[in-house]
């Protein structure tokens, strides 16, 4: 059964009120923050006695009476981190015009809560939040303004107890902080001092998600679908890392989509100019890949994607296969199972070393000695380090199995961009097995250059040096005739 149409990331709605004064300070300590300065007020007015019979009264704030009310739709993006409220748009209606608008003009405040699903359950949230969000930029355009937020926090996903990602409900609040002035569509001065309220459907739009539908499979594996066109031919299949997947039955379907560019990435204009069209499953693991031989999860994913290539007439010789940590495992025990149904394979990380502690088969050799049976082309990627699976007993393993018998080749490669990570790049004489390894710092970090304050200039970002599939997902790794990973793995499909 198939659920069609935009993918909007449906959150719960809170009821929204005018505050006239600016919420506390930008951080998750906001409530600390505000218990403070009550507590000191308290203490003051202690401290002062009774108030004299002729001392004036505290005035009382009133809220402005029959103030306009205005809808705010919040748009997301995918960052390398997943999907975060990046924007707000207001919009004042077709026969007005806003000016005066700077940054200081409103206060955002946000909270992300997974309370209501954990009801009833032992899991603990690590995601959960209740903020000010940062502005970098305010814009307004005639009846519009949008107010652009620091894209290193507002999350939409919320980690957990359960080591899994999950939809938060999220909660957007807007306060007027000053007047602006409003005025008719020709200019004519309306109102020199307007202010007015806010409300907020805290749906996420998201262009790169809405590509997407939810098809759920009683009984089978969730996937998320790019529908490429009539005209395309081909077949991309995404495996998730081990955070993506389903928890306490849920159903989500959408932390592989929101989590990192895993998904969006495949069925983005460059990747689909690059592949020549392509269809894109993302699986949804019902628990975790882990449990992909005992739950019978090898076979269910092959007849599910067999499905597709009949449904869409996709050329049965024409489906790619990427996968990362838990999902670069399971990519790998695709292959291993099914050595027939995939053209070429780029692997992330695959969490061979752990996975019979979390309840999987860490792969012999001889079953490794399988993937090279199969014929099936593979581009593994990691970084020298890796902090949370051994890139000795992975990636550099299986590589070290395919490349076997031949020399091999090894080129450094510094990239343009002077805030990414270098990185070394190992392959066959034919072409067929490389190995990208991302360089790690002293603190075993990977180096990303990220522009999340939106302001057009790169900064450098640290992430976990767990996260090399941030590079295959911008198509970063390079060969020594300079061919890009994606562009690779193309060639094996190409018309």
């Amino acid at each position: 059964m198939k659920m069609k149409g935009k993918w909007l990331l449906l959150c719960v709605c809170a009821a929204l009120t005018l505050l006239l004064a600016a919420c506390g300070g930008n951080t998750q300590n906001n409530a600390d923050a505000n218990d403070g300065g009550a507590a000191e007020n308290d203490a003051a007015a202690e401290s002062s006695g009774d108030t004299p019979e002729n001392a004036a009264a505290p005035e009382e704030i009133a809220e402005p009476e029959n103030l306009d009310v205005y809808n705010c739709k919040l748009y997301g993006v995918v960052t390398d981190a997943g999907q975060v409220v990046s924007s707000m748009e207001i919009d004042f209606g077709e026969s007005k015009k806003i000016t005066g608008v700077d940054d200081e003009t409103f206060t955002v405040h946000a909270a992300a809560s997974t309370e209501a699903f954990r009801e009833g359950t032992e899991l603990e949230s690590y995601g959960d939040y209740d903020i000010d969000r940062k502005i970098v930029k305010t814009e307004t355009d005639g009846q519009k303004v949008v107010i652009y937020f620091d894209e290193s926090e507002g999350a939409v996903l919320a980690y957990t107890s359960g080591a899994r990602n999950y939809p938060a409900d999220l909660s957007y609040t807007i306060t007027q902080n000053k007047p602006v002035m409003l005025t008719a569509a020709d200019g004519t001065v309306l109102n020199e001092s307007y202010t007015a309220k806010f409300e907020c459907d805290n749906l996420v739009i998201d262009d790169e998600t809405a590509k997407f539908e939810s098809v759920i499979i009683p009984d089978g594996i969730n996937y998320q679908f790019y529908n490429a066109g009539d005209d395309a031919n081909k077949l991309v299949v995404w495996f998730h890392g081990n955070g993506e997947g389903d928890l306490e039955h849920s159903g989500n379907n959408v932390a592989q989509m929101l989590a990192n560019r895993g998904t969006v990435a495949w069925a983005s204009e460059e990747f689909q100019d690059i592949l020549g069209g392509a269809y894109v499953m993302a699986f949804q693991a019902p628990d975790t890949w882990y449990y992909a031989q005992k739950d019978g999860l090898l076979d269910q994913a092959a007849e599910e994607i067999q499905a597709v290539i009949e449904q869409y007439n996709i050329n049965p010789d024409k489906v790619l296969v990427s996968g990362c940590s838990a999902g670069g495992y399971m990519t790998t025990r695709m292959i291993i199972a099914h050595p027939d149904l995939f053209a070429a394979a780029i692997i992330n990380c695959p969490a061979y070393n752990v996975a019979t502690d979390r309840g999987g088969e860490t792969p012999t050799d001889e079953e490794l000695e399988a993937v090279k049976a199969s014929g099936v082309p593979v581009w593994l990627v990691q970084g020298v380090t890796d902090s949370v699976v051994a890139t000795d007993e992975c990636s550099r393993r299986l590589f070290d199995i395919l490349s076997s018998g031949v020399d091999v080749s090894e080129t450094e490669i510094t990239q343009e961009l002077a805030q990414n990570s270098d990185f070394t790049t190992y392959e066959t004489p034919d072409g067929n097995y490389k190995l990208s390894l991302y360089a790690t710092t002293e603190e075993d970090q990977l180096r990303f250059a990220e522009d999340y304050d939106q302001d057009g200039e790169m900064s450098e970002v640290l992430y976990s040096s767990h996260w090399s599939w941030i590079y295959s997902l911008k198509n970063n790794p390079e060969a020594a005739d300079g061919t890009h990973i994606v562009n690779w793995a193309a060639g094996f499909i190409a018309d």
